[in-house]
């Protein structure tokens, strides 16, 4: 799973650097054999790019590929795409497990898809509460990572004097002290409800996840979600089917299509209340652009693939699609560049969030220009209710 540390550590990478991003899922059959498609696309891309290097910088630009290439001869990926960006005192390798598209260049770190990519997989938990423990999931970028898990323990007096009571949703009606222990239970199980919810609330502060997947007998979730604070609710999903003793790998396979299935909803949610908007959005490229620039904008939403020519000045970076020369900011000089290269690095620089949509939501958004934002001082977040 990619590490918040290399994402920190590529913009400031010391170039040149030769960044190559490869399909390499194995599940396509161009993928495999002796000599894998991906390498022959990288050859190929590479002879182009090698055109457009400085004679100064042709061994060195030779040498990074040839160990890029040596690398990917030696190893056998189960990945479905990697990243890796090769300099004369840098080497990071990034398998991915989410599509990635053939791209190679020179020069500084090209990060473009990287980020588009990290804007599109949003940060998912999931927890998966059982009689005996709850285990404690991050899934992002088409992977899992298992965290912890929290155990329950009743104490040892107790659980000998309870015998088959001991367990939650089982009752013995006769005798009080039955009743009493009953009680105990009950209220044991409460007492670890509410420390499992607030685990839930600082992992979704600290890690700033999207939404959370509570995945396990109906009676168990719901008795959890209670004990959320309210702002949490909202962000909440239940699966109500007992998986707490499948592996990690058949865990994901059941939930993915109620994983797939929410993140639809929630950008249908954003394009209907956007497309709704009146004094508090902005639609279509031009004026998003223009607003975003200005500091106006807070969240940008866009169809996933959406690109396009612009035209960014070389001194004040101001961008927009107008065929002008010459920059109307500072009278600059203005470069030709790809809406999907600079995107990304706009938002951020203005201290804005970016939503991709894909699917029937990006359909209808590109019908209204394929991009839109909410002004700082409207936007509101929606999603869908909870199953």
């Amino acid at each position: 799973m990619l590490k918040p540390g290399v994402i920190q550590s590529l913009p400031v990478l010391a170039g040149p650097v030769l960044t190559v991003y490869l399909n390499t899922d194995q599940a396509k059959q161009i993928n495999r054999g002796f000599k894998p498609g991906y390498l022959i696309r990288l050859e190929s891309q590479a002879k182009l790019i090698a055109q457009t290097v400085s004679p100064d910088g042709q061994e060195l630009f030779r040498r990074q590929l040839q160990r890029i290439r040596t690398y990917l001869e030696r190893q056998s990926l189960r990945c479905r795409g990697v990243v890796v960006f090769s300099g004369r005192d840098t080497w990071e390798f990034v398998p991915l497990q989410v599509e990635v598209e053939d791209e190679v260049h020179w020069g500084t770190p090209a990060l473009a898809q990287l980020l588009w990519l990290l804007d599109e997989h949003k940060r998912y938990g999931v927890v998966v509460p059982g009689r005996k423990r709850t285990r404690f999931f991050l899934y992002w970028l088409g992977e899992t990572r298992e965290l912890e898990e929290k155990k329950f323990r009743l104490e040892p007096s107790k659980k000998k004097e309870m015998g088959p009571v001991a367990r939650r949703g089982v009752r013995l009606s006769r005798g009080t002290n039955r009743d009493v222990f009953e009680h105990h239970v009950a209220a044991e199980f409460a007492h670890y409800d509410q420390q499992i919810a607030e685990r839930i609330g600082r992992w979704v502060a600290a890690e700033q996840l999207e939404s959370i997947f509570l995945v396990g007998l109906a009676q168990m979730v719901k008795a959890i979600r209670k004990k959320l604070a309210p702002t949490l609710v909202e962000k909440i999903v239940l699966i109500e089917e007992d998986l707490g003793w499948v592996s990690r790998t058949e865990l994901f396979d059941r939930i993915e299509p109620a994983v797939v299935s929410y993140k639809r909803k929630c950008e249908m949610a954003v394009v209907d209340a956007l497309l709704g908007g009146v004094r508090d959005v902005v639609l279509g490229i031009d004026e998003t652009l223009v607003q975003l620039q200005q500091g106006k904008i807070r969240s940008v939403v866009v169809e996933k693939g959406l690109n396009g020519s612009l035209q960014q000045c070389t001194s004040c970076s101001w961008t927009d699609r107008a065929s002008d020369p010459v920059c109307p900011a500072c009278g600059g000089k203005r470069v030709n560049v790809a809406l999907r290269d600079v995107l990304p690095e706009l938002v951020r620089r203005h201290d804005a969030s970016l939503e991709i949509v894909s699917t029937e939501s990006a359909a209808k958004l590109r019908a209204r220009g394929g991009m839109g934002a909410w002004l700082r001082e409207f936007e509101k977040k929606e999603y869908p209710a909870s199953a």
